[in-house]
């Protein structure tokens, strides 16, 4: 995005085999991450400055941030099912997919995201294969069709330009004009007369109205093969063909048409952006920075849109976001309880005397080596840190108490081992 420079990273687990893996990541083609298949963990990195989420895209067009139009959005839906396609191809099977799971990654400079309406030019990544999706309270079940996975995607998309559209057209239904303004020069009357502008107005609304339904009930709401021969005859029918054009002709706006004010308010808002990068954004501390991001554009988005004169926009309460790395530490108390708790069962068939603090020792060691970075899955989204939401912190309890029992099953055996080799030793 115009305004951002800054990286962030994506946690997430697998249980594949390295090679499977490492397979499925050549095959969508993301370039910047790490496998770890110790820890069966892959690490995105994620550059703020030319990719984005689905999610995060929706999330600006539906506030108003950013202005895509029915075309760009019809083809992003036919991006996501090529991708989508040409995995099942190779036989891959994502089994996690959702919007947060899906990055476009913008290929030139020319198509950084902006205020502005414009060309964009992009490829289509997944992340998070394999990867339950752990928020949930079943998460060991959590696995879904990735066809029913697709459509419920392309729903979505449709129905938030659905929705903005609806909003748009509500909040121009006031066609009243006060006499007064007009005679005493306040306001100029348009060329066309009211009832005039009022009809085409209308018509452009229900045709794209009708042109997003048409793309539900006939086309996504039956199959997806439905939903592409749906796009292509539309398409076909507004002069854009192959989206050469990225507009439907007489529906979408030129993007050669001047927004005066979008255009006026753009480096604004991109100093904007940049200030508050300046003042918030750590190294290391990005999942912090997106929160505060994330409650900055929708105050930017309304000063962009209502104010006479710009001011710079800063987020009003930080604190609506939870630390949840706060909630990842752990204590001795937790360690000792899960030693108890296991020590009958490893040592059941042996009478040696436990040292239990050369085994807690070697749990730290486990857990600092690395094994909590599971828990980063948490730092993946904003949604995740709402204060109200308490039910993370529970799955994040209830995952941290499956690490440790991990570890501390594994430090009982292998201190098992150390004293059963010097009995050998000592027998010897």
């Amino acid at each position: 995005m115009k305004g951002l420079n800054f990286e962030s990273t994506l946690t997430y687990t697998y249980s594949k085999s390295q090679e499977q893996m490492k397979n499925i990541l050549e095959q969508d083609g993301f370039q910047k991450l790490k496998q770890n298949d110790d820890l069966k963990v892959v690490e995105y990195t994620i550059d703020h400055s030319r990719q984005i989420k689905l999610s995060q895209l929706l999330y600006l067009q539906e506030i108003r941030y950013i202005q895509l139009n029915i075309a760009q959005n019809i083809q992003l839906c036919l991006d996501i099912i090529m991708k989508y396609q040409k995995l099942k191809d190779q036989n891959i099977q994502h089994n996690y997919l959702s919007s947060d799971r899906i990055i476009l990654n913008l290929t030139d400079q020319q198509s950084q995201i902006t205020i502005l309406p414009q060309n964009l030019n992009y490829t289509i990544h997944f992340v998070g294969y394999d990867c339950p999706f752990y928020e949930s309270k079943n998460y060991i079940n959590s696995s879904k069709n990735d066809d029913q996975s697709i459509k419920e995607i392309i729903i979505n998309i449709l129905q938030i330009k659905k929705n903005e559209r609806m909003t748009k057209k509500n909040k121009n239904q006031n066609w009243n004009i006060d006499t007064d303004q007009v005679k005493n020069n306040k306001i100029i009357l348009p060329d066309i007369n009211k009832e005039e502008q009022k009809k085409k107005f209308n018509q452009k609304y229900s045709e794209l109205a009708q042109i997003i339904e048409s793309l539900l009930a006939e086309g996504i709401f039956k199959s997806i093969e439905e939903f592409v021969q749906k796009s292509k005859l539309i398409f076909e029918k507004y002069n854009n063909q192959n989206n050469k054009n990225q507009r439907l002709t007489g529906v979408d706006k030129c993007f050669t048409k001047k927004n005066f004010k979008r255009s006026n308010r753009l480096d604004d808002v991109i100093k904007n952006l940049k200030q508050i990068q300046q003042l918030y954004y750590k190294q290391e501390e990005s999942s912090e920075f997106l929160k505060i991001l994330q409650l900055s554009f929708p105050l930017i988005t309304k000063e962009l849109i209502t104010a006479t004169f710009y001011q710079n926009q800063y987020p009003h309460n930080i604190n609506f976001f939870l630390n949840l790395k706060q909630e990842f530490n752990i204590n001795n108390e937790m360690i000792d309880k899960m030693i108890n708790e296991n020590k009958e069962e490893i040592m059941k068939d042996f009478k040696f005397e436990l040292d239990i603090e050369i085994i807690k020792d070697d749990v730290n060691l486990q857990l600092i080596d690395n094994k909590f970075k599971i828990l980063n899955y948490f730092l993946n989204s904003t949604k995740f840190s709402m204060q109200n939401d308490q039910h993370i912190k529970i799955q994040i309890d209830i995952i941290k108490k499956e690490i440790i029992k991990e570890a501390t099953i594994q430090s009982l055996k292998n201190y098992l081992e150390l004293k059963i080799l010097q009995l050998i030793e000592d027998l010897i």
